[in-house]
């Protein structure tokens, strides 16, 4: 991706994610940043906590935070693309819904642009 491109998709965050969805994002990543027990950055199980509680999608959610969830028969399986993108790679980024690559794309692109300035997510 082009930093023009990247930065297109950032812009384009507050017209893409509805007000429960951004509200969750913001919660979930400051959350998981002051949480004694977290590594700084969410898991799944904490996903679709804060999904149900702002009752929003976990899928679209763990998206922005680069966790992508998949249903394998009665299971779901999540990639976190955060912190070992192979796997999803392995697993195939057209396999995962829409609403997660959605999400997705956002976190991919902000990435992008905070690696590139130097910056860190949060």
């Amino acid at each position: 991706m082009t930093r023009d491109r990247d930065q297109r998709i950032i812009d384009g965050y507050g017209a893409v994610f509805d007000d429960a969805t951004r509200l969750a994002h913001v919660a979930l990543l400051a959350w998981a940043a002051d949480h004694p027990d977290s590594d700084g950055w969410p898991r799944p199980c904490d996903v679709v906590r804060f999904a149900r509680f702002y009752g929003v999608s976990a899928a679209r959610l763990g998206g922005l935070v680069g966790l992508l969830p998949r249903r394998v028969g009665r299971r779901v399986i999540w990639a976190d693309m955060a912190r070992s993108p192979e796997v999803g790679h392995r697993m195939g980024i057209e396999t995962f819904g829409h609403d997660a690559l959605v999400g997705y794309g956002l976190f991919r692109a902000s990435w992008a642009l905070f690696q590139r300035d130097g910056l860190t997510l949060h």
